[in-house]
């Protein structure tokens, strides 16, 4: 892959990741905007509206409003669909990118201190990272829920 990156200081390979993500996320939701404009009245813009992932995608958006964004760079895939989504739900750009910085940096971080080692290292049978990774994932999950918890709470719009 792009072993250079490694080589880099964390700082850096962070930055460089995060303008990596930034452009994939940012063509991706410009691809759903445009779906939004025109291509939904096609043929294959309804095959593409019956599509599960950018449903699945569209539904997130809906139910869980703008912290979905963010947390869909923790995921694989999933990501996609919600990126999409925002642009297919005709998202502001504006609200889209402010909500997606944070993502943007996880993920920049994520991959650039050895995330995909990780993932690799889970694979091929390491214990002792399973049961880091374990905790990562239950710090995640917890996080996101008590943030969610604080937003309902105080009764924080999280639509768009």
């Amino acid at each position: 892959m792009l072993n250079w990156v490694a080589s880099l200081p964390l700082w850096l390979a962070t930055t460089f990741l995060f303008v990596v993500v930034f452009f994939r996320a940012q063509c991706t939701f410009w691809l759903g905007k445009l779906s939004y404009h025109g291509i939904l009245k096609t043929k294959w813009g309804k095959k593409l509206e019956k599509n599960s992932e950018t449903s699945a995608g569209i539904l997130a958006i809906q139910k869980m409003g703008w912290p979905i964004i963010p947390l869909s760079f923790l995921t694989v895939g999933f990501q996609t669909a919600v990126q999409f989504g925002a642009g297919l739900t005709n998202w502001s750009w504006y609200k889209y990118t402010l909500a997606a910085i944070p993502g943007y940096l996880a993920w920049g971080f994520i991959y650039a201190s050895g995330g995909l080692s990780l993932f690799r290292s889970l694979v091929q049978g390491s214990i002792d990272l399973l049961i880091l990774f374990i905790i990562i994932i239950l710090a995640v999950v917890i996080a996101a829920n008590l943030v969610l918890r604080y937003i309902r709470k105080n009764g924080i719009k999280t639509d768009d």
